[in-house]
Protein backbone atom coordinates (compact mmCIF):
# COMPACT_ATOMS: atom_id res chain seq x y z
CA UNK A 1 0.00 0.00 0.00
CA UNK A 2 1.44 3.37 -1.02
CA UNK A 3 0.17 6.82 0.01
CA UNK A 4 1.73 9.83 -1.71
CA UNK A 5 1.07 13.54 -1.22
CA UNK A 6 2.11 16.21 -3.69
CA UNK A 7 2.60 19.45 -1.74
CA UNK A 8 2.10 22.57 -3.87
CA UNK A 9 3.10 25.18 -1.29
CA UNK A 10 6.01 27.50 -2.22
CA UNK A 11 7.00 27.36 1.46
CA UNK A 12 7.69 23.65 1.10
CA UNK A 13 8.84 21.98 4.31
CA UNK A 14 8.04 25.13 6.33
CA UNK A 15 4.46 25.34 5.08
CA UNK A 16 1.16 24.96 6.89
CA UNK A 17 0.32 22.41 4.20
CA UNK A 18 3.21 20.25 5.43
CA UNK A 19 2.07 20.65 9.05
CA UNK A 20 -1.29 19.18 7.96
CA UNK A 21 0.12 16.44 5.72
CA UNK A 22 2.64 15.12 8.25
CA UNK A 23 0.24 13.61 10.83
CA UNK A 24 -1.98 12.16 8.10
CA UNK A 25 0.98 10.28 6.67
CA UNK A 26 1.97 9.21 10.19
CA UNK A 27 -1.42 7.54 10.53
CA UNK A 28 -1.02 5.86 7.16
CA UNK A 29 2.40 4.49 8.18
CA UNK A 30 0.97 3.20 11.45
CA UNK A 31 -1.53 1.25 9.33
CA UNK A 32 1.34 -0.30 7.37
CA UNK A 33 1.53 1.90 4.27
CA UNK A 34 4.61 3.27 2.54
CA UNK A 35 4.32 7.06 2.41
CA UNK A 36 5.99 9.96 0.65
CA UNK A 37 5.45 13.70 0.57
CA UNK A 38 6.70 15.33 -2.63
CA UNK A 39 7.48 19.04 -2.34
CA UNK A 40 6.83 20.43 -5.82
CA UNK A 41 8.91 23.53 -5.07
CA UNK A 42 11.97 21.24 -4.89
CA UNK A 43 11.30 19.57 -8.25
CA UNK A 44 12.04 20.64 -11.82
CA UNK A 45 8.58 21.00 -13.36
CA UNK A 46 8.32 23.22 -16.41
CA UNK A 47 5.11 24.71 -17.78
CA UNK A 48 3.06 22.84 -20.36
CA UNK A 49 3.96 24.15 -23.83
CA UNK A 50 0.54 23.49 -25.35
CA UNK A 51 2.27 21.76 -28.26
CA UNK A 52 0.05 18.64 -28.06
CA UNK A 53 2.96 16.40 -29.09
CA UNK A 54 1.82 14.09 -26.27
CA UNK A 55 -1.39 13.56 -28.27
CA UNK A 56 0.14 13.08 -31.70
CA UNK A 57 3.88 12.94 -32.31
CA UNK A 58 4.77 11.17 -29.02
CA UNK A 59 1.42 9.73 -27.80
CA UNK A 60 1.25 9.56 -24.01
CA UNK A 61 4.71 11.08 -23.57
CA UNK A 62 5.59 14.71 -22.93
CA UNK A 63 8.47 16.18 -24.95
CA UNK A 64 9.72 18.18 -21.95
CA UNK A 65 12.68 16.56 -20.20
CA UNK A 66 12.16 17.32 -16.50
CA UNK A 67 10.91 15.58 -13.34
CA UNK A 68 7.30 15.28 -14.42
CA UNK A 69 7.45 11.84 -16.03
CA UNK A 70 8.75 10.30 -12.80
CA UNK A 71 6.11 12.16 -10.77
CA UNK A 72 3.29 10.92 -13.00
CA UNK A 73 4.57 7.36 -12.54
CA UNK A 74 4.70 7.89 -8.78
CA UNK A 75 1.15 9.22 -8.86
CA UNK A 76 -0.14 6.24 -10.85
CA UNK A 77 1.77 3.72 -8.72
CA UNK A 78 0.15 5.05 -5.54
CA UNK A 79 -2.94 3.48 -4.00
CA UNK A 80 -3.89 6.86 -2.54
CA UNK A 81 -2.61 10.13 -4.03
CA UNK A 82 -3.17 13.43 -2.30
CA UNK A 83 -2.59 17.04 -3.24
CA UNK A 84 -2.03 19.83 -0.74
CA UNK A 85 -2.07 23.59 -1.27
CA UNK A 86 -2.55 26.88 0.50
CA UNK A 87 -5.24 29.12 -0.97
CA UNK A 88 -3.68 31.67 -3.32
CA UNK A 89 -6.03 34.12 -5.05
CA UNK A 90 -9.06 32.06 -3.95
CA UNK A 91 -7.61 28.98 -5.71
CA UNK A 92 -4.66 26.56 -5.62
CA UNK A 93 -1.08 27.73 -6.04
CA UNK A 94 0.52 28.09 -9.44
CA UNK A 95 2.87 25.24 -8.50
CA UNK A 96 0.03 22.78 -8.03
CA UNK A 97 -1.93 24.02 -11.06
CA UNK A 98 1.17 23.65 -13.23
CA UNK A 99 1.63 20.10 -11.88
CA UNK A 100 -1.97 19.23 -12.79
CA UNK A 101 -1.63 20.81 -16.26
CA UNK A 102 1.25 18.45 -17.00
CA UNK A 103 -1.04 15.42 -16.68
CA UNK A 104 -2.16 16.11 -20.26
CA UNK A 105 -0.30 13.05 -21.68
CA UNK A 106 -2.73 10.84 -19.74
CA UNK A 107 -5.55 11.99 -22.00
CA UNK A 108 -6.12 11.50 -25.73
CA UNK A 109 -7.25 14.25 -28.14
CA UNK A 110 -10.58 12.48 -28.72
CA UNK A 111 -13.60 14.20 -27.19
CA UNK A 112 -16.35 12.23 -25.50
CA UNK A 113 -19.71 13.10 -24.02
CA UNK A 114 -20.18 12.16 -20.35
CA UNK A 115 -23.39 10.85 -18.82
CA UNK A 116 -24.19 14.23 -17.29
CA UNK A 117 -23.92 16.02 -20.65
CA UNK A 118 -20.42 17.43 -20.08
CA UNK A 119 -17.56 16.86 -22.52
CA UNK A 120 -13.97 15.86 -21.95
CA UNK A 121 -11.14 13.85 -23.48
CA UNK A 122 -10.85 10.10 -23.39
CA UNK A 123 -8.27 8.83 -20.94
CA UNK A 124 -5.30 6.59 -21.61
CA UNK A 125 -5.24 5.20 -18.07
CA UNK A 126 -7.81 2.61 -17.06
CA UNK A 127 -7.51 3.19 -13.32
CA UNK A 128 -6.35 6.12 -11.23
CA UNK A 129 -5.45 5.97 -7.54
CA UNK A 130 -8.01 7.00 -4.99
CA UNK A 131 -7.41 10.66 -4.26
CA UNK A 132 -7.63 13.14 -1.42
CA UNK A 133 -7.15 16.88 -1.20
CA UNK A 134 -5.91 19.27 1.48
CA UNK A 135 -6.26 23.05 1.36
CA UNK A 136 -5.54 25.63 4.02
CA UNK A 137 -6.30 29.33 4.11
CA UNK A 138 -4.77 32.18 6.08
CA UNK A 139 -8.25 33.65 6.46
CA UNK A 140 -11.04 32.64 8.83
CA UNK A 141 -14.34 31.37 7.42
CA UNK A 142 -15.00 28.89 4.62
CA UNK A 143 -15.75 31.05 1.56
CA UNK A 144 -12.09 31.14 0.53
CA UNK A 145 -12.46 27.48 -0.45
CA UNK A 146 -15.48 27.94 -2.73
CA UNK A 147 -13.55 27.68 -6.02
CA UNK A 148 -11.57 24.65 -4.88
CA UNK A 149 -14.69 22.89 -3.64
CA UNK A 150 -16.40 23.52 -6.98
CA UNK A 151 -13.35 22.30 -8.88
CA UNK A 152 -13.35 18.97 -7.07
CA UNK A 153 -17.10 18.58 -7.42
CA UNK A 154 -16.54 18.72 -11.17
CA UNK A 155 -13.54 16.39 -10.93
CA UNK A 156 -15.69 13.80 -9.17
CA UNK A 157 -18.20 13.99 -12.04
CA UNK A 158 -15.37 12.94 -14.36
CA UNK A 159 -14.83 9.76 -12.37
CA UNK A 160 -12.15 10.76 -9.87
CA UNK A 161 -12.62 8.93 -6.57
CA UNK A 162 -12.14 11.39 -3.71
CA UNK A 163 -11.94 9.76 -0.28
CA UNK A 164 -11.19 12.94 1.69
CA UNK A 165 -11.26 16.72 1.35
CA UNK A 166 -9.77 18.85 4.13
CA UNK A 167 -10.47 22.59 4.06
CA UNK A 168 -8.57 24.13 6.98
CA UNK A 169 -9.22 27.80 7.70
CA UNK A 170 -7.10 29.92 10.09
CA UNK A 171 -4.08 28.05 8.78
CA UNK A 172 -1.47 30.33 10.32
CA UNK A 173 -2.69 29.27 13.78
CA UNK A 174 -0.89 25.98 13.15
CA UNK A 175 2.51 27.64 13.22
CA UNK A 176 4.65 27.51 16.36
CA UNK A 177 3.86 30.88 17.90
CA UNK A 178 4.46 31.73 21.56
CA UNK A 179 1.08 33.24 22.41
CA UNK A 180 -1.05 30.16 21.72
CA UNK A 181 -3.65 29.80 24.44
CA UNK A 182 -4.51 26.45 26.05
CA UNK A 183 -7.76 26.11 24.08
CA UNK A 184 -6.03 26.64 20.74
CA UNK A 185 -3.34 24.10 21.68
CA UNK A 186 -6.07 21.61 22.61
CA UNK A 187 -7.98 22.20 19.36
CA UNK A 188 -4.84 21.78 17.25
CA UNK A 189 -4.22 18.49 19.07
CA UNK A 190 -7.74 17.29 18.21
CA UNK A 191 -7.21 18.34 14.58
CA UNK A 192 -3.88 16.49 14.28
CA UNK A 193 -5.29 13.38 15.96
CA UNK A 194 -8.09 13.41 13.37
CA UNK A 195 -5.51 13.70 10.59
CA UNK A 196 -3.66 10.64 11.92
CA UNK A 197 -6.94 8.77 12.14
CA UNK A 198 -7.76 9.82 8.55
CA UNK A 199 -4.52 8.31 7.27
CA UNK A 200 -5.11 5.13 9.26
CA UNK A 201 -8.72 4.80 8.07
CA UNK A 202 -7.78 5.35 4.43
CA UNK A 203 -5.31 2.49 4.51
CA UNK A 204 -7.32 0.08 6.63
CA UNK A 205 -10.87 0.86 5.46
CA UNK A 206 -10.45 2.57 2.10
CA UNK A 207 -12.40 5.62 3.28
CA UNK A 208 -12.61 8.17 6.08
CA UNK A 209 -15.54 8.14 8.49
CA UNK A 210 -17.92 11.08 8.86
CA UNK A 211 -16.98 11.34 12.54
CA UNK A 212 -13.31 11.82 11.64
CA UNK A 213 -14.16 14.33 8.89
CA UNK A 214 -16.20 16.36 11.39
CA UNK A 215 -13.21 16.44 13.76
CA UNK A 216 -10.98 17.62 10.92
CA UNK A 217 -13.11 20.73 10.56
CA UNK A 218 -13.09 21.68 14.23
CA UNK A 219 -12.92 25.42 14.89
CA UNK A 220 -9.34 26.08 15.97
CA UNK A 221 -9.91 29.66 17.09
CA UNK A 222 -12.71 32.22 16.82
CA UNK A 223 -12.73 34.49 13.76
CA UNK A 224 -12.36 37.60 15.92
CA UNK A 225 -9.42 36.24 17.93
CA UNK A 226 -7.66 34.99 14.82
CA UNK A 227 -8.04 38.33 13.00
CA UNK A 228 -6.74 40.22 16.05
CA UNK A 229 -3.67 38.00 16.34
CA UNK A 230 -2.98 37.99 12.60
CA UNK A 231 -3.25 41.77 12.26
CA UNK A 232 -1.05 42.24 15.33
CA UNK A 233 1.62 39.98 13.84
CA UNK A 234 1.54 41.81 10.51
CA UNK A 235 1.81 45.21 12.22
CA UNK A 236 4.83 44.03 14.18
CA UNK A 237 6.47 42.74 11.00
CA UNK A 238 5.79 46.01 9.16
CA UNK A 239 7.22 48.04 12.04
CA UNK A 240 10.39 45.94 12.01
CA UNK A 241 10.85 46.63 8.28
CA UNK A 242 10.34 50.36 8.78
Amino acid sequence: MRVTVFNGSPRGRKSNSHIIVEPLLEGAREAGAETEEVFLIERNIKHCLGCFFCWGKTPGKCVINDDMADLINLFLDSDFAGMATPVYGMYMTGLLKNFIDRFLPLATPHIQRNKDGTFYHEGRVKQFPKQFFIANSGFPGQHNFDLLMHYFEIAKQFGQTMVLEVYRNCGEALQAIEDKGPQLIKNIGIFKDALRKSGWEMVTKGQVSKETIDQLHIELISDEEYMAQANKSWNEMINQVE
